[in-house]
C-alpha cells in the first residue's frame, strides 16, 4: 500500500473497488464502503470520462416512465428491452463456462446468492411480498402463486433483473469476466428449454449486453493504481480529528439523502401576490430566507391574476382547510420563523414564479449549494407553471380577503430589508 498514486494513475472508482454494492446502498454511508467514500480523492470530468458509471448506477426512478420496479430492477435503458435480439451465424454456446443455475456464491448489497437464478427468483417473488429475505433457493424453485397482473409486471422487468444478476455475479468473478470478454463480438447462445435459452435466449442476450458494459467500464483499468486504492480502503478517514466533507451531489452521502427526501416529500402550494418590482428583484436564486410571520398558502393551484406567485414546495405545512368557514381557499400554513430556499425564479410573459423550498429545521446548511436534485425539480416546476397559467383562475383565491392575507413579501420587510 502507498499513500500517493503514481503519476498518471488514479484510485479506482467505487464500482470497481466494491462491485457488489449498488449506487443506493447504505453500505456507502454506514457500511464498509463508507471509509473509501470519505477517503476518495476529488474526481474531475477527466476521471468521469475515463471511468464512466455503470448503467445500473445511472438508473433514476424519478425520470422513468414506469411507476414501480421489482427488487433489483435497475433499468439499463429507458424501456428495459434487450439491447440484442438476433443471433448471428457465428455464435458461441455459453453453457461450457456459465449457466444460469451454476453454483457460485456472490453478493449484492446485504444479500447473498448462490447463483444468478437465485437472485432472479428472489426478485420475482419478493417483489410481490411472497417471501422474505431468508427464503431458501429450494422454496423459490418450488414457486409461489402470482396473479395475472403480477406476471404481466414481471414479464416487463425479468430481462432487466437477469441483466443485473449477471452483472453482480460476473463483476465479482475475474475468471468468468475474462472468459466472457474472450468471446469477442460473437453472438452468445444459452442452451436450455426455458425462457432464458431457446428462441428467447434472454440469458445469452444479457451476457452480450453485459460484455459491452464490462468493456466500457474497464477500458482504462490499466490506469488504476491498486496499491493506492488499497491504502484508501484501509485508511482511517477520521485520523487527526479530521472530519471529512462529502459532496452534496454524492448519492451515497447523508446530505444528498436529506435533500432528496425533502424534495420528494414536498407538496405544492401557491401564494399569489402583486410584488413591487424593487422587492421582487431582491430575490436571488440560492438565497435562504427567514420569514418571521405565519405563511398562508393554498393547495388549490390554478391560473393567476397577480404579477407574482410563490410556489412553495413543503412537507411541513399545517392543513387548516377543514377549519375554513365560508371560504374554500385550501388553506395551509407554515409556522413562524420558517426558512425557505429560493430555488428558482422563472418569468413567462408578465407572470413570475418564485420557487421556494421550505427547509427542515436544523439542516439549513445542507441546502446552501445547488444540487442535481434541485435541477430536476426546477425543470419540472417550470413546466408546471406554464401549464398552470393556462388554467382558469381559482375564484376563491382571487377575492380581496385572500389577496390581503398574502400581500406581504416573504423573507423581508415591506421596505425590502431581509430578516
Amino acid at each position: 500500500m502507498k499513500k500517493y498514486a503514481d503519476e498518471g494513475k488514479y484510485a479506482a472508482p467505487r464500482w470497481l473497488v466494491y462491485p457488489e454494492l449498488s449506487a443506493w446502498t447504505i453500505g456507502w454511508r454506514m457500511g464498509y464502503g463508507e471509509e473509501y467514500v470519505l477517503n476518495e480523492p476529488p474526481r474531475n470530468r477527466e476521471f468521469g470520462k475515463l471511468f464512466p458509471q455503470p448503467r445500473n448506477w445511472l438508473f433514476n426512478p424519478r425520470k422513468s416512465k414506469f411507476n414501480r420496479f421489482p427488487a433489483f430492477g435497475y433499468l439499463w435503458s429507458e424501456d428495459g428491452l434487450p439491447k440484442y435480439s438476433q443471433i448471428g451465424e457465428d455464435y458461441i454456446e455459453v453453457n461450457d463456462f456459465i449457466t444460469i443455475d451454476a453454483e457460485g456464491e456472490f453478493q449484492h448489497d446485504s444479500f447473498s446468492f448462490d447463483s444468478i437464478e437465485h437472485m432472479i427468483l428472489f426478485s420475482k417473488y419478493a417483489s410481490f411480498g411472497k417471501c422474505d429475505r431468508y427464503v431458501t433457493l429450494e422454496e423459490l424453485k418450488s414457486g409461489f402463486d402470482l396473479t395475472s397482473d403480477n406476471l404481466e409486471f414481471w414479464q416487463t422487468f425479468k430481462y432487466t433483473v437477469c441483466l443485473n444478476a449477471c452483472y453482480y455475479k460476473i463483476m465479482q468473478d475475474r475468471d468468468l469476466k475474462e472468459k466472457l470478454l474472450a468471446t469477442g463480438d460473437k453472438s452468445l447462445v444459452y442452451t436450455s428449454d426455458d425462457e432464458w435459452g431457446g428462441k428467447e435466449n434472454l440469458f445469452g442476450f444479457a451476457l452480450m449486453e453485459l460484455r459491452d458494459e464490462i468493456r466500457r467500464l474497464c477500458e482504462n483499468e490499466d490506469l488504476i493504481d491498486w496499491e493506492y486504492t488499497e491504502y484508501l480502503q484501509n485508511k482511517n478517514p477520521y485520523e487527526n480529528n479530521h472530519v471529512p466533507q462529502r459532496d452534496v451531489n454524492d448519492k451515497q452521502s447523508p446530505e444528498y439523502r436529506v435533500i432528496e427526501t425533502t424534495f420528494e416529500n414536498a407538496s405544492r402550494y401557491v401564494r399569489d401576490v402583486n410584488l413591487d418590482s424593487k422587492l421582487a428583484d431582491k430575490y436571488e436564486i440560492g438565497q435562504i430566507i427567514l420569514e418571521k410571520a405565519f405563511v398562508d398558502a393554498s393547495s388549490r393551484i390554478g391560473g393567476m391574476i397577480t404579477t407574482h406567485r410563490y410556489l412553495i414546495l413543503s412537507g411541513y405545512m399545517a392543513d387548516f382547510s377543514g377549519f375554513e368557514q365560508g371560504t374554500d381557499w385550501g388553506l395551509h400554513m407554515a409556522k413562524k420563523d420558517s426558512r425557505f430556499k429560493v430555488v428558482d425564479i422563472y418569468t413567462v410573459g408578465d407572470k413570475t414564479q418564485i420557487l421556494l423550498l421550505q427547509l427542515p429545521e436544523g439542516f439549513e446548511e445542507v441546502f446552501v449549494n445547488r444540487t442535481e436534485v434541485e435541477e430536476e425539480f426546477i425543470e419540472r416546476e417550470r413546466k408546471n407553471f406554464e401549464e398552470d397559467l393556462k388554467k382558469d383562475v381559482t375564484e376563491d383565491l382571487a377575492d380581496d380577503l385572500w389577496l390581503k392575507r398574502c400581500e406581504f413579501p416573504l423573507g423581508m420587510s415591506d421596505d425590502g430589508e431581509f430578516f
